[in-house]
């Protein structure tokens, strides 16, 4: 299972890469489109749409939104700030339900509120990736947000193989340990030295830790509410698409949550550098 882990992650972060430094921003944002679809998919399911045309429709909202945003983006709508925002009050407000699981599961089974949660947070995702591919230095930016999220998964996924003792959240994902947590913690602490050093960024290096530590949170919190999502559903994988990991929701929750975070943060905290 660990080498089906890896294979299917290296050739997905192989595609991903490959998009990010070959294709146009626009083919980039209809890449970034399709994942954000199939992470919906999932979302859907997870929600309780079972029907094709309860799905059809929620595809449509989906895509409507991230239409909306494109065409906004373009114009420097006042939307293209507020929304990368919303969707950060959102994890803010996500991190909450994870912290007061199982009383919170009666929010996670609400259909309405559920589709409507992902209405917000993927186009949110969608739009804070494609701000960064917009941004100076995009494909670099890009390319280091989504390693950082990778680096937080893979640092806890082998500390908490080899060290894990005590849980971090039972109630939500009884196999996650503080001891994990904190070797995502490190790793992804190391990958924003070496971005700062890469990037020449070495004078702004507590501005690029404090963004890794905002990232950090920000994954831990997709992650887990990903996982009371699917708890509080009753089911083990968001899908079957990605062998090793389950579902592309499953492999991108993290990157959900912190894609809004770093998009509000980054302009702010590394504006000099």
């Amino acid at each position: 299972m660990l080498r089906l882990r890896v294979a299917s992650g290296l050739v997905l972060a192989a595609a991903m890469i490959a998009a990010i430094v070959y294709l146009p921003t626009p083919w980039l944002a209809a890449f970034l489109l399709l994942l954000c679809l199939l992470a919906a998919r999932e979302w859907a399911k997870l929600a309780g749409i079972v029907t094709r045309a309860g799905w059809l429709v929620y595809a449509i909202a989906v895509s409507g939104s991230v239409a909306a945003l494109w065409v906004a983006s373009e114009d420097s709508s006042p939307v293209v700030k507020a929304v990368p925002i919303g969707a950060t009050v959102f994890w803010i407000l996500a991190l909450g339900l994870v912290l007061t699981y199982p009383r919170s599961r009666i929010v996670l089974l609400s259909k309405p509120v559920m589709i409507a949660a992902g209405v917000v947070a993927l186009p949110g995702a969608w739009l804070a990736l494609v701000q960064t591919a917009k941004a100076p230095e995009g494909p670099g930016l890009l390319i280091w947000l989504l390693a950082a999220a990778a680096a937080a998964d893979i640092g806890a996924y082998f500390a908490g193989r080899r060290f894990g003792r005590r849980k971090l959240a039972p109630q939500v994902s009884p196999g996650k340990t503080w001891e994990g947590a904190i070797g995502g913690a490190v790793a992804i602490l190391a990958w924003g030295i070496v971005g700062a050093m890469f990037f020449g960024a070495e004078q702004s290096l507590p501005r690029w830790l404090v963004l890794v530590a905002a990232l950090f949170v920000a994954s831990v919190t997709g992650d887990l509410f990903e996982s009371a999502f699917k708890r509080a559903r009753g089911v083990k994988d968001s899908g079957g698409l990605l062998p090793g990991h389950g579902g592309v929701l499953d492999r991108v929750d993290s990157v959900i949550a912190a894609a809004p975070v770093f998009a509000v943060l980054a302009p702010v905290l590394l504006a000099s550098y």
